[in-house]
């Protein structure tokens, strides 16, 4: 018998031992904002207690930009916490690239290592369901982040990514005047992400006749977004703004290197937009998808281990920068390069990491 089917037998039910129950309006109103809800009436999520230590392991997907880096930096900085580190005997990682295949081989080979919980961010919301069903059964608590899934087997962490796109696109047309041509620059393609984000900004645009878009992907990362803006621009293309899932830095760098005014842009968090922006003056609304989020789901991911309950879909705070909000130190940071992220932290949960910590870590 295969060791997977061993775990399986000897789980015996821990698949019907997690506990979907439904939350009062005020529950988790004494933890504050750290493990909200998603929405009034999210069910509840519990798991049988075990001792620590535990062994947990994240299973990323995409590590091709500056902010998945950073994630993994700062889920080995979480592990390593005093408070942290005694809870955990065994912490792994590894990242299968933007395929789903890959990544259900990489969980396969962590339920066969028999670790406690698996914190992923993943290639597809509905790819890997049934993979994540399995582990369950196997007695693994999964908890999905960032890049959420959708089966409720699995513990949900976000930010909510279709209010984040739908607050760009508000600003956008609130900048030009309801008309006018629009870059949208857009993520990873088929990610949750990228799903929510664009069909947040596309709740705001279908609603405005004298809006029109030009839509590209950046994948998150500034070499990438400079070069797909740069190749929209050269086609002939004016826009009078621009909305962004990321890579906002190597936006700007193409207006500015084609000579160009750089318009209004809604976009992420990369250190360089909101530099340029302090410098400059041309109007942002920046929100960022915090890379904290990995340490959050750790986080949760040991306290459901202890026997505590958490909703099954928990929804962190969006933290928006505008011009009048730019502050060197707090919200950008002089000599850290441009791509970087510069929401690093969950504070709401008192996770809170220094970004050249992070970057320095992350480079080293």
């Amino acid at each position: 018998m295969k060791r997977r089917d061993l775990l399986i037998q000897a789980a015996g039910g821990f698949g019907s031992a997690m506990l979907l129950g439904t939350l009062p309006s005020l529950a988790w109103a004494e933890g504050g904002k750290c493990y909200s809800p998603w929405k009034s009436g999210t069910p509840t999520f519990s798991w049988p207690k075990k001792k620590p230590p535990y062994r947990i392991a994240l299973s990323n997907s995409y590590i091709g930009n500056a902010w998945r880096s950073e994630m993994v930096t700062i889920a080995k900085m979480y592990a390593q916490r005093p408070d942290v580190k005694p809870l955990i005997e065994d912490f792994r990682l590894s990242s299968a690239g933007n395929d789903v295949n890959a990544q259900i081989a990489q969980i396969n080979q962590m339920i066969l290592g028999g670790v406690d919980a698996i914190v992923l961010d993943a290639a597809s919301p509905t790819g890997l369901n049934s993979t994540i069903e399995r582990a369950a059964s196997a007695g693994i608590l999964m908890v999905s982040f960032d890049n959420v899934v959708t089966t409720d087997k699995a513990i949900a962490i976000n930010q909510n990514q279709f209010e984040m796109g739908k607050r760009w696109a508000d600003f956008v047309v609130e900048q030009i005047g309801g008309k006018g041509h629009v870059l949208v620059v857009r993520g990873v393609a088929g990610t949750f992400v990228d799903q929510e984000r664009y069909k947040g900004g596309r709740s705001v645009f279908d609603q405005h006749s004298g809006i029109r878009t030009t839509e590209v992907y950046g994948n998150w990362d500034s070499g990438t977004a400079q070069k797909v803006t740069a190749n929209a621009i050269a086609a002939g293309a004016k826009f009078d703004a621009v909305w962004s899932e990321g890579g906002d830095s190597g936006v700007v760098n193409a207006f500015k290197q084609n000579g160009l005014k750089v318009p209004p842009i809604a976009g992420e968090a990369e250190n360089g937009f909101r530099i340029a922006a302090a410098k400059e003056g041309f109007p942002i609304l920046s929100i960022g998808q915090s890379a904290g989020l990995v340490a959050l789901s750790m986080k949760v991911a040991l306290s459901v281990l202890q026997g505590e309950k958490v909703p099954q879909s928990i929804q962190a705070p969006l933290n928006p920068v505008t011009n009048d909000d730019l502050e060197k130190g707090k919200n950008y940071f002089m000599g850290i390069p441009d791509s970087f992220f510069d929401e690093v932290g969950v504070p709401d949960c008192g996770l809170d990491f220094n970004a050249a910590e992070v970057y320095h870590a992350t480079t080293s």
